[in-house]
């Protein structure tokens, strides 16, 4: 995995933590253990095994080091495998195709993100600031990125799974057949997010107000001041809306931008900004919005990605407005649980207000993206597409 251990995204977590065991599908965790979590935090996997090869490492040697250590964990595995699968790791990925060659096994590699893309953005973002040596290493590792992966790996391993129909047809188009590749967009575990209660004591914050809500990550990238211009447009013609931002920047200096961006716009009363939260603790509050926003900037390297909000918004019956990333366009129309406008500010205050001041036409758009997200992006449905694939390569 490229992720660090323990795993917290929802699509290993619970797809191959809870939903696939169901199913036959018993997989051990290889990685390496994240900065200020515990070995037995890591190795609370109920799906199999956990094995780590130390914890995270930073800097070019760490980064270097990082698919020998992977691979070294094979050797401590026993024989009763029959599949390696290796995640957005595109050098591991390469010694495990020849591992899984020599040993007789199936190998199979999970494209959750274009990573190629996203060094090569990243080398050009950062320019030559922090120094020729990381410039020059950041740009070697896009340009043999990309050579490896679309020239090599993607082409030999036995199956691909990508995150979306979109992220399909992009690798499609880099020579990889359609029939070895299998979308898995983003679920939830729809039997827990529809037992989510809201608080038996709604927040003093939330009193008097149309609450709107946004979870996830803050960022630049994401052009996350977008939320506060929609909610400054909301509440000129309805001035008790209120931000709930469930969620938080990842490093110190966008926390501090974000709040800045609030500061400035006047905003500070209107807006809860919580903070990294517990799912337990988030969910509940998001229980107590009236809907719910998913903007997703529009660009290739986005728009190959399922986003994860709008279906979570949905789990728990709320409402959402997004924009028309190929992949959440299809979620909101499809379910009728939202609606889905261009990422303007205009337009997602219009569609807020629409459903602001309509509550009954709000409350069946939740009941109708809830029993959608149930049929469709539940991880017990994925589980048995995924499984299905498994058991087709195993069979040959």
């Amino acid at each position: 995995m490229y992720d660090h251990l323990p795993a917290f995204r929802p699509d290993v977590a619970v797809l191959f933590g809870k939903e696939l065991p169901k199913l036959g599908i018993q997989s051990d965790l290889l990685g390496q253990l994240a900065s200020g979590r515990s070995v037995a935090e890591a190795h609370a996997w109920p799906a199999g095994q956990v094995f780590l090869h130390g914890r995270e490492r930073k800097g070019i040697l760490g980064h270097m080091l990082r698919p020998l250590l992977d691979v070294s964990l094979l050797w401590r595995v026993n024989s009763e495998h029959r599949l390696i699968q290796v995640r957005d790791k595109i050098r591991t990925g390469l010694i495990a195709l020849l591992y899984a060659r020599v040993s007789g096994r199936k190998m199979a590699y999970w494209m959750s993100f274009p990573f190629v893309e996203g060094f090569r953005i990243r080398h050009e973002e950062i320019g030559r600031r922090q120094g020729l040596l990381v410039w020059l290493v950041n740009g070697l590792r896009a340009v043999s990125a990309r050579s490896l992966y679309y020239g090599f790996l993607a082409a030999r391993v036995d199956h691909l799974f990508v995150q979306s129909d979109a992220m399909l047809e992009f690798m499609a188009g880099k020579g990889v057949a359609r029939a070895r590749m299998t979308a898995v967009p983003m679920g939830v575990d729809a039997a827990h997010f529809k037992n989510v209660c809201a608080p038996s004591v709604r927040p003093s914050l939330f009193e008097g107000r149309q609450v709107i809500a946004y979870l996830g990550v803050l960022s630049r990238s994401r052009k996350s001041e977008f939320l506060l211009d929609v909610l400054a447009a909301v509440r000129a013609s309805m001035p008790n809306a209120f931000l709930l931002l469930a969620g938080d920047a990842a490093s110190e200096d966008e926390q501090i931008w974000f709040r800045e961006q609030i500061a400035v716009r006047g905003l500070s009363d209107h807006v809860w900004l919580t903070g990294w939260l517990p799912q337990a603790q988030a969910l509940p509050l998001l229980k107590c919005a009236a809907l719910g926003l998913s903007p997703f900037p529009r660009d290739y390297l986005f728009d190959t990605n399922s986003p994860t909000k709008a279906i979570e918004y949905l789990a728990l019956g709320i409402p959402c407005v997004g924009n028309e990333n190929p992949d959440q366009r299809l979620v909101l129309e499809s379910s009728e649980g939202g609606l889905c406008v261009p990422m303007d500010v205009t337009s997602f205050r219009d569609a807020a207000l629409k459903l602001l001041s309509d509550p009954e036409y709000a409350k069946d758009c939740g009941v109708r993206g809830q029993a959608w997200v149930a049929q469709h992006r539940s991880y017990q449905a994925i589980a048995a597409k995924v499984a299905a694939v498994y058991q087709q390569l195993l069979a040959r």
